[in-house]
């Protein structure tokens, strides 16, 4: 019983190549929500990841991903 209360909190991750993605946090124009996800540096395609809506949010993506915040790239999304 205690692995299935578990087991329903695992997050699926998949990694990222930093030669082939970038991290981003992506922020609507009109509601200024957040989003973190990879871009893709040869198409430009978005990939998300998780909706950010607290710094300590923020914070578990970097760790997760092992990102540094300050190499998080920011793009406006309307």
């Amino acid at each position: 019983m205690f692995d299935s209360l578990f087991a329903r909190r695992r997050i699926k991750q998949t990694p990222y190549d930093p030669k082939i993605e970038e991290p981003v946090l992506r922020i609507g124009i009109c509601t200024g929500e957040k989003v973190a996800g990879f871009s893709n540096l040869r198409n430009g395609h978005f990939r998300e990841v998780m909706l950010i809506t607290s710094d300590k949010e923020l914070d578990e993506f970097c760790r997760r991903y092992d990102v540094d915040r300050k190499s998080i790239k920011e793009i406006t999304a309307g």
